[in-house]
């Protein structure tokens, strides 16, 4: 049986243009990777309290 875990990362971006960075989701992902999860999916939070952030789904 799979076991996920779901974050919710604040990251800001700067402007739409281009690629932008997200270090606090890589950190996350790198940190929980090393302990064997893989990414299932990243979404952006969509309402006042959660617009600033990255829902982030793992799996190990």
């Amino acid at each position: 049986m799979a076991d996920y875990k779901v974050f919710w990362v604040p990251d800001h971006i700067d402007s739409m243009d281009g690629t932008q960075e997200a270090p606090n989701a890589t950190a996350l992902i790198n940190e929980w990777a090393a302990d064997g999860y893989e990414v299932v999916s990243v979404v952006p939070g969509t309402n006042a309290q959660t617009y600033a952030g990255l829902f982030i789904t793992l799996k190990k």
